[in-house]
């Protein structure tokens, strides 16, 4: 028998066990240690992103996870539409030729279509008596009736219900509201118009200051003659506002200065400034209008009880409103009365431009 030899196996030698042991935990970087890293850049500013990326994964909550996939386009019903209140208002309703001239109550209360406004054609006379018992001055006097009608103003507009009860904020209140303001634009408008049309021509302003004083006081004269009344109002469209307003002197100094930033100036002639309608040239009140059309300029007396040329009559009637079942809708309408006169057409007098 062949004897069997067997390989020596080599001693194993033990060693130690190793044990699973928790990941060191990431602790988040600081603002500054994070700006750090992103100044460095490359594979520093990259590994950084990552540790962070890596600590924030099992942290997320559900609307977290969610945040970068979600758009606003994807939650249409979610978003509110808010409306931002008050409502934008782009026109001033104001009056400014009606405010000058006043407006007068009509001696009817409203109830006819006419009333007669009596002015004076022919006075009574005084003259020396040539001799004792001889026959004195003696002149008939004459009274015009005039008659003036009254012009309708009104508007209207229909709501339905539903816009009334839905709209927020109230589309009636502020619908009536602008219905209101136009009415006040409209009556002035024809406050100014008619004033226009009754104005006499006293001369052509070329645009110079010498010019101006001219005509200016030409107006006066015409005004005054005859008459003894004196003007106190000067009614300009918002072009000529600012021509008169950039009038200077040979020196540059304004004609119409500010006086409130202290430019009196020794030969100042009135005043005026860029941030309000206000003003006294050549110490008349000036009266800015926009509906006036370009170019104007109107010198008279008004607003002083006695002696003016110029009259407007108002009587405002108000709101109406009228329910329509048959459509749920309501309409509603404001009204006036308005009339303007020419009590002395002489004392009316415009400036015209070349």
């Amino acid at each position: 028998m062949s004897e069997v030899t067997v390989p020596a196996v080599e001693a194993t030698i033990p060693t130690a066990p190793i044990f699973a042991q928790a990941k060191k935990e990431f602790i988040l970087p600081t603002a500054g240690e994070f700006m750090a890293a992103y100044h460095i850049g490359g594979d520093t500013f990259k590994n950084m992103n990552a540790a962070v990326a890596e600590y924030s994964a099992p942290k997320r909550t559900a609307l977290q996870a969610a945040a970068g996939d979600v758009l606003t386009t994807d939650t249409p019903g979610l978003l509110p539409v808010p409306v931002l209140g008050p409502l934008v208002q782009d026109l001033n309703f104001l009056r400014p030729v009606v405010e000058a001239v006043g407006a007068r109550a009509y001696p009817d209360s409203g109830q006819s279509k006419t009333f007669i406004r009596p002015t004076i054609t022919t006075h009574t006379s005084v003259a020396t008596q040539s001799t004792e018992l001889s026959a004195v001055s003696a002149t008939t006097m004459v009274i015009a009736s005039n008659s003036v009608t009254k012009t309708t103003l009104a508007g209207q507009v229909t709501l339905s219900v539903q816009d009334i009860d839905f709209t927020s904020p109230a589309a009636m209140a502020l619908i009536l509201n602008d219905l209101m303001g136009e009415y006040m634009i409209a009556s002035d408008n024809l406050a100014a118009d008619n004033l226009l049309t009754a104005a006499s021509s006293s001369g052509v302003w070329d645009g110079t200051v010498a010019d101006l004083l001219k005509s200016v006081y030409d107006s006066a004269v015409d005004i005054s003659s005859g008459r003894n009344w004196t003007p106190t109002h000067m009614f300009v469209s918002p072009d000529v506002w600012g021509q008169l307003g950039q009038l200077a002197d040979t020196t540059g100094r304004p004609v119409f200065p500010f006086i409130g930033a202290g430019l009196t100036g020794q030969n100042a002639l009135g005043n005026a400034q860029a941030s309000s309608w206000n003003g006294n040239p050549l110490g008349l009140q000036l009266v800015v209008d926009s509906n006036f059309a370009a170019k104007t300029m109107v010198i008279t007396r008004v607003g002083q009880g006695q002696g003016d040329a110029y009259e407007f009559y108002e009587s405002i009637r108000g709101l109406q409103s009228f329910e329509n079942p048959a459509n749920l809708g309501r309409n509603m309408s404001f009204y006036g009365y308005v009339s303007t006169f020419a009590a002395i057409g002489g004392m009316i007098r415009k400036i015209t431009q070349a």
